[in-house]
């Protein structure tokens, strides 16, 4: 605690004694005044000296200096002595005014302390502020990288408001893919850029999103300026955005990511579903192989009776009504037997028109708008009337009410990245549109459309097969199908078919049907034929033309009948066959031993074990099951009447 002490006066002489003080030592000095007269002045003031005080007398002149004063208890004080000399008086007497500083001293040491302290502050204010310019420098440096790395990301990115969900800033990248300007965007919220069907999910989305959290999200739909949807995986993460809550996005474009594992799905479910509609389809045409064989037998055997040939004939259009049927199966399983050609498809096109006319009725409307300089394809003439029918008359059943179908073509060239989306090698291509006014196909039936069976039409209206006719045809042709369709807005069918540059093809004149086929010596033909069945009734029917017939039921066992029988007149073989040989297998080694010999290949699912480079040799012939007499007869003549022997 500071002590406030009073100030005393002490005379005394030039030898230091004491001669008067005043009131007060006591409390100063713990002395009375009577107890200081005749005490020297060093005993209370240890550092005043004879010399300076002789100099101060000297001086005649007031003088002062701060002392430690000690009292009788021992108690140091800090004072300011005052000393003058008292003129006049017998000795020439100083007195002395002595001053306690204690209270001076502590407040000269606090504010020393004081002043210390703030000079500290001072630095420490000034190292940080130093450190402040630096931060805010560091500060300005990562919004500018920011800003830099925001408007340079090659990804669409934004930020939106937590609370309004207003896009708060937008970079380059999304004006690109998007197609709004900035100030577009910074008017618009994000629901503003999701389609309807989106609004509910999206609500979902931001009531369970963790608001100070990351946040990933896959395949969401947004819609551009142009209304075209763009698939997006969503990237997000919580920011403070000028003391705002906010969300900061990367949209990933995955639209072609998609399409693409959509297209691989569908291409192994196609062809899944082609290895077991192909299976069927085989075994099928088996059946009706020998369904069909037997009528005609027992057709011969009954030539006069009509009653039962009127029942052969019933049967017969019901062998080839399924006989139709699987022709359909195999070729969506792209394993029908084609006969391409170099087609003109304008003039096709236009020679169908009666056809199409008397399909369609009176309340459709047909147009053609083919060019003239429409390039040409190499394709199975028949096969390609078959699916331009196909197609027409889809149309027609999705205007129940008529409209207008447009049948147009042009030449479009690929590019890779085009062509990968359309599963196709780069190239030219000519592409037949088929487009109606009708009611459109659901997103959901669009996924399904090509499958086998599959149809939207009412029970007995449709068999599902039309479309994946089409398809397969396609696909088997080097080409594809292509369908764009949006509800109530009509539906647009692209078959898509790889240019050929040559301009004509030398047309093949196939000779009737004639009996007896074969007349003189009996020639031998090696049969190949897995089937009992059809084994048989083939040995029956070769026997009744003139052929002596060998039959085996594979490869292996053909190879070595045919060791035994030296050589034969003709082959006639099943082109799928058991045990690891195929029949064109077996054709290529025989032929080798005998080259020119006549082959016939039977076939009810070839499996692309037949190409057509093995057709175009004139001694070469493909019978697809089932066949009727008059197909095999036909087929003989073929190849006979090109070899001598």
């Amino acid at each position: 605690m500071v002590r406030a002490l009073p100030g005393v006066l002490l005379l005394f002489d030039r030898n230091g004694l004491i001669l008067a003080a005043s009131g007060g030592g006591e409390a100063f000095f713990d002395y009375s005044p009577e107890e200081l007269i005749g005490r020297q002045i060093e005993t209370l003031l240890p550092g005043f000296s004879r010399r300076g005080r002789t100099e101060a007398a000297d001086s005649h002149s007031a003088n002062h200096a701060e002392f430690s004063a000690i009292s009788r208890n021992g108690t140091v004080i800090p004072v300011e002595v005052r000393l003058g000399v008292m003129d006049g008086a017998s000795g020439d007497p100083m007195l002395a005014s002595i001053t306690d500083l204690s209270e001076r001293k502590e407040l000269e040491t606090s504010l020393k302390h004081s002043r210390l302290e703030m000079e500290r502050l001072r630095d420490m204010l000034a190292e940080k502020s130093v450190k402040l310019s630096q931060a805010e420098e560091h500060l300005r440096n990562n919004r500018e990288k920011f800003r830099y790395l925001f408007e340079r990301n090659p990804l669409p990115m934004w930020l939106y408001s937590q609370e309004t969900l207003r896009f708060l800033e937008v970079n380059a990248a999304a004006l690109s893919r998007y197609g709004y300007t900035r100030d577009e965007f910074l008017s618009m919220t994000i629901q503003d850029i999701r389609p309807d069907g989106e609004l509910e999910r999206l609500r979902k989305n931001l009531g369970s999103t963790d608001r100070d959290g990351y946040q990933r999200s896959r395949n969401w739909r947004h819609r551009a300026k142009d209304g075209k949807l763009i698939e997006v995986d969503i990237f997000s993460h919580a920011v403070i955005y000028e003391g705002t809550p906010a969300r900061m996005v990367v949209a990933l474009d995955v639209t072609e990511r998609n399409t693409t594992e959509a297209q691989l799905r569908r291409s192994q479910k196609m062809d899944a579903i082609g290895q077991l509609t192909g299976g069927i389809a085989h075994d099928f045409n088996n059946l009706l192989m020998i369904i069909l064989g037997n009528l005609e037998g027992i057709a011969d055997e009954a030539a006069d009776n009509q009653r039962i040939r009127e029942m052969v004939d019933d049967a017969l259009s019901s062998v080839a009504r399924g006989a139709g049927l699987t022709r359909r199966m195999l070729a969506y399983a792209r394993q029908q037997s084609l006969e391409a050609k170099i087609v003109d498809l304008r003039s096709q096109v236009s020679e169908m028109a009666d056809l199409l006319a008397r399909s369609l009725g009176e309340e459709i409307q047909v147009e053609q708008r083919l060019p003239e300089d429409l390039w040409k394809t190499r394709v199975d003439p028949s096969q390609l009337e078959s699916a331009i029918l196909n197609l027409v008359v889809n149309a027609r059943d999705a205007m129940p009410h008529g409209g207008t179908i447009i049948i147009s073509g042009r030449n479009h060239t690929m590019d890779a990245t085009e062509a990968l989306m359309h599963e196709l090698p780069a190239g030219d291509y000519i592409v037949l549109d088929v487009k109606d006014t009708g009611t459109g196909i659901s997103r959901e039936d669009l996924e399904h459309v090509l499958e086998p069976f599959f149809t939207t039409k009412p029970v007995n209206k449709g068999t599902g097969l039309g479309l994946s006719m089409v398809y397969g045809f396609a696909k088997q042709s080097g080409g594809q199908l292509g369908i764009t369709s949006e509800l109530g807005s009509g539906t647009v069918v692209s078959l898509y078919l790889p240019r050929v540059h040559e301009q004509i093809e030398t047309a093949i004149v196939e000779p009737p049907a004639s009996e007896p086929i074969h007349s003189g010596p009996r020639k031998t033909v090696l049969l190949v034929e897995d089937d009992a069945s059809i084994r048989k009734m083939l040995e029956r029917l070769l026997n009744h033309l003139g052929y002596e017939a060998f039959a085996a039921e594979d490869g292996p066992s053909a190879m070595a009948l045919y060791e035994r029988l030296g050589e034969i007149d003709m082959l006639i073989s099943d082109v799928v066959l058991p045990n690891g040989m195929s029949g064109v297998e077996i054709g290529a080694q025989i032929t080798e031993k005998q080259p020119g010999l006549p082959v016939i290949y039977m076939s009810g699912y070839t499996r692309n074990e037949l190409n057509q480079s093995a057709l175009k040799d004139e001694k070469v012939f493909l019978l697809q099951k089932p066949f009727r007499r008059e197909d095999l007869i036909r087929a003989i003549q073929l190849v006979t009447s090109c070899t001598t022997k």
